[in-house]
């Protein structure tokens, strides 16, 4: 399952996120996509995921925060980062999750 975190909890409402799921052809319970409160999805990234997020009014779209796609396993351990602004990094990301789902 991909599970997308919004960052813009002002912005990304759920039912906006819920517009832009249906326009990414994501139907079904394959790709979920995921608000909640500032200081708890900003915790879980630094916490769990190991990355970075900050609001800055002078940054591109008013964050700072890392590209990454995060690869999670079923025991919820961090088994490795991608970057996502990178073609190959996502390659790499689809091939190991090919392998992940093959995992007992």
């Amino acid at each position: 399952m991909f599970l997308s975190h919004t960052i813009d909890y002002r912005y990304d409402i759920p039912s906006r996120l819920k517009a832009y799921r249906s326009r990414l052809g994501a139907a079904g319970k394959q790709w979920q996509f995921v608000w909640g409160a500032k200081e708890l999805v900003y915790a879980m990234a630094q916490k769990d995921y190991l990355v970075s997020v900050n609001e800055d009014k002078a940054a591109a779209g008013g964050y700072v925060h890392q590209g990454y796609l995060v690869l999670i396993d079923k025991h919820r351990r961090v088994r490795e980062a991608y970057d996502g602004t990178k073609q190959d990094q996502v390659e790499k990301l689809m091939a190991d999750m090919d392998i992940l789902l093959k995992e007992k």
